[in-house]
């Protein structure tokens, strides 16, 4: 937890400036680097190399309740530092881009909030890459109308943001009770009607034994991921799973250089809220292992969480932002897989002109049908004609 801020400590932006023309670095996930776009020149980035720790989540909790909250929403105005112009900024963002002149802009948001990143997973999928990756997912879209098709065509912006999340482990303890429900059959007669006749016949019929039953589950979770934006719709940014998590780095500033990067807007103890209902989800799967048979039932269960730790760190998405019939749809391309989902637009035309086509097709097939008809009754009357006349 960070100490108490100092007086006169204020919200400032830096950039990253190359060192042999003065213009500024952006990361580069096809290097893994900082890269002048100007001169080509390329800086790595050496975090240390330290472990990727663990936090107490009841410490952090405890101290969080005693740490005094402060409001940005009147500090949020940044300056460029490359060409002088101010703008203001949403007050959950931590890096962005000078909408004046495209300079990477970072500020120093982190200090004023309790907790800071640690880790952070870098791009590792370039802009015209993830491009690649949206239009062959819209190209697979049926009914998409042909205004996201151009949009595919366009030079749309993407674009490259990390989002806040959040990890927990946990060592769970659960003790159910329930029953167990063991299917057996009967043999029954019963009495039936077949052509009008009354009859009698033996079937097997099913039924559930029902066994009390008690136990308890231990079950460890490890990085429960939790998003903690609010900006994205959270079905959105679960559908991104999996991330490699393994692979985290340090956190530094360098890596947010021409991206843009929000802080957590979802508390730690909300977003543990969030892990525990996944958990509970698992458990109760495990509670119905355990208790076997065909059916079960739980009647009660209480879950205990031990040991329980978390980790505060930044992912990246590409995200884009398409308009159709006055709403808005987001698309979100995992950074690191390419794995992509988006919230799609429907042509109403299209699938009318599929409806149509598809009764056309059934009608004309129905006309067909008839008229082949037709002309067999008219074949077996000419044949009956003759048979009399015979």
């Amino acid at each position: 937890m960070k100490p108490k801020l100092k007086e006169g400590t204020h919200f400032t932006q830096r950039s990253f400036p190359c060192d042999k023309c003065g213009a500024s670095l952006v990361f580069c996930s096809d290097e893994g680097a900082l890269r002048c776009q100007y001169c080509g020149e390329t800086n790595r980035i050496t975090p240390p190399k330290l472990p990727i720790y663990e936090n107490d989540l009841d410490d952090a909790l405890y101290r969080l309740e005693r740490t005094k909250k402060v409001n940005l929403l009147d500090d949020m105005h940044a300056k460029c530092p490359s060409c002088g112009a101010g703008f203001d900024m949403d007050a959950h963002i931590r890096s962005t881009k000078c909408p004046f002149c495209a300079t990477p802009v970072v500020t120093n948001l982190d200090i004023f909030m309790p907790l800071s990143p640690k880790s952070l997973l870098p791009f590792a999928i370039n802009q015209k890459e993830a491009k690649v990756i949206f239009k062959k997912w819209v190209g697979n879209l049926w009914f998409a109308p042909n205004s996201l098709k151009k949009f595919t065509e366009t030079d749309s912006r993407f674009n490259g943001i990390y989002l806040p999340y959040w990890t927990y482990d946990s060592q769970t303890h659960s003790d159910f009770r329930g029953q167990r429900g063991d299917t057996y059959y009967e043999r029954v007669t019963r009495r039936v009607y077949v052509n009008g006749r009354e009859e009698f016949v033996e079937d097997m019929e099913p039924r559930i034994e029902w066994t009390p039953v008690q136990g308890s589950v231990e079950r460890h979770f490890d990085d429960v991921l939790i998003g903690a934006t609010k900006t994205i719709p959270r079905k959105l940014v679960d559908a991104l799973e999996p991330w490699d998590l393994e692979n985290l780095e340090n956190f530094d500033d360098q890596y947010l250089s021409g991206f843009e990067s929000e802080v957590y807007q979802v508390a730690l103890d909300d977003g543990f809220h969030y892990a525990k209902e996944y958990m509970s989800y698992e458990i109760r799967e495990a509670v119905r292992h355990r208790i076997g048979g065909d059916r079960q039932k739980i009647t009660d269960l209480k879950i205990y969480h031990d040991k329980s730790t978390f980790k505060y760190i930044l992912l990246p998405i590409w995200t884009a932002h398409f308009k159709y019939n006055k709403k808005d749809f987001r698309f979100a391309i995992n950074a690191r897989s390419g794995q992509i989902k988006g919230e799609r637009p429907y042509s109403k035309t299209k699938i009318f002109l599929a409806v149509a086509l598809g009764l056309a097709i059934l009608g004309t097939f129905f006309l067909a049908a008839e008229m082949e008809n037709g002309m067999i009754s008219q074949h077996f009357d000419q044949i009956h004609i003759r048979l009399d006349n015979f």
